[in-house]
């Protein structure tokens, strides 16, 4: 399957839940599952009262304490003395900090080295969040010299690539580099994090795996060269979901540390010695030489709905082309189908429910997209070329990875 192919079969089927997915709903509703009336979650994640998820019942009962927690998970706070407004100033100030350190004649932080040639290393995966995420950082610190790094898992988006390139011409200013480690590396980590899924399902294995080790790359490039930053897209929900950190910044002892782990599976045991060199140690190269790692959108509050279109009106990307669907890995349609045949529900809802329950994802849109899918996923009708094309390439077969025979043909 090639690319234009692949791309045309998403772009169908996004196609679908707009326009044919309200009359074919009425035909598979009874086979849904029931969700939440203000945000989009499953009752097969959590359980609804009153048509409510529990998130969504604490904040329509006004709850002080929930509410607060609920502002605070969020980061839909933003005005002056608030904690979401105090992030965004440490993180100017730390970035004005590092513009121009890479000059040989600018005074650099006491972690800088005035030789280096880029003061940040950005990872850019070719998506909407990663290109504002460039275009802000160019806008508001034009004195901060990047290096933006695309980082080529064998699985990346044609569409994605091509937006990169796009994104960086347009921008301009900026270094770009595409780093395509071998192949085997991520072969060998998506086939085993799909055949042995912890509890979370997809999102916490297959995801988190690929994630690490794409981090991890970008950690030790910005060592090798010297790079005292690394700067990288994850919304505020990301981090906290997934890094397990409630600060834009991570701790300085989990970036001199190693990794020891990703998805619960020990890397020791999983990779050759060669293979591990991948993965993040940070005694390896010596404090002067660990980047600090920041996540701008923990502090600037992330909308997904806005940033969508602001790339689109940019020119940055593309109309149609800023569709996570369209713009992420390959994998993320076996995802999908994994998780909805396994668990009865897509691992990356609770996410996207949580944007929507901020207002800054459109519900009808992703309402749509996970109904669509669950109810296509148990047909063996979800993307089913792109699945099959991905699992070819990973040499797994639909009973593999315990979904339903895909249909080909129709």
């Amino acid at each position: 399957m090639n690319s234009t192919e692949r791309v045309a079969e998403i772009q169908h089927f996004l196609e679908f839940i707009m326009m044919r997915w309200p009359q074919n709903r009425e035909a598979v509703a009874a086979r849904l599952a029931p969700r939440c009336r203000r945000c989009i979650l499953s009752e097969r994640y959590a359980p609804l009262v009153d048509g409510l998820c529990p998130a969504c019942r604490q904040e329509e009962a006004g709850d002080e304490g929930g509410a607060g927690v609920a502002a605070g998970a969020s980061g839909a706070v933003g005005e002056a003395g608030t904690p979401r407004a105090g992030a965004a100033e440490a993180l100017r100030d730390l970035l004005r900090e590092y513009e121009g350190a890479a000059s040989a004649d600018s005074p650099a932080p006491a972690s800088a080295a005035a030789s280096r040639e880029y003061d940040a290393l950005l990872l850019f995966s070719g998506g909407k969040d990663s290109a504002f995420l460039l275009h802000r950082l160019r806008a508001e610190h034009p004195r901060l010299r990047l290096l933006a790094v695309t980082v080529d898992n064998g699985f990346f988006s044609s569409v994605a690539m091509a937006n990169a390139r796009r994104i960086v011409e347009r921008i301009g200013g900026v270094d770009h580099m595409v780093y395509r480690p071998r192949s085997e590396l991520f072969v060998k980590t998506f086939r085993h994090a799909f055949t042995h899924l912890n509890e979370g399902g997809c999102y916490t294995t297959v995801d988190r795996m690929d994630g690490d080790l794409v981090f991890d790359i970008g950690r030790n490039l910005a060592a090798m060269l010297g790079v005292p930053l690394m700067i990288a897209g994850l919304s505020s929900e990301q981090v906290r979901r997934v890094l397990g950190l409630d600060h834009f910044e991570s701790p300085r002892s989990r970036e001199l540390a190693r990794r020891e782990t990703s998805a619960g599976f020990d890397l020791q045991s999983l990779y050759t010695p060669e293979e591990q060199r991948y993965w993040w140690d940070g005694r390896r190269w010596g404090e002067g030489r660990v980047p600090r790692v920041v996540y701008p959108f923990f502090a600037w509050d992330y909308d997904e709905a806005a940033v969508r279109e602001m790339v689109v009106e940019l020119g940055l990307i593309e109309p149609g082309a800023d569709n996570p669907l369209i713009t992420n890995n390959d994998t993320i349609p076996v995802m999908v189908a994994v998780d909805i045949a396994k668990m009865g529900y897509c691992g990356f809802e609770p996410e996207f429910a949580e944007l929507v329950r901020q207002g800054k994802a459109d519900r009808a849109t992703w309402l749509a997209v996970f109904e669509a899918a669950e109810a296509l996923v148990g047909e063996g009708r979800f993307l089913p070329h792109c699945i099959a094309d991905t699992l070819t390439r990973l040499d797994l077969t639909e009973a593999d990875v315990g979904i339903p025979k895909l249909q080909l043909n129709g």
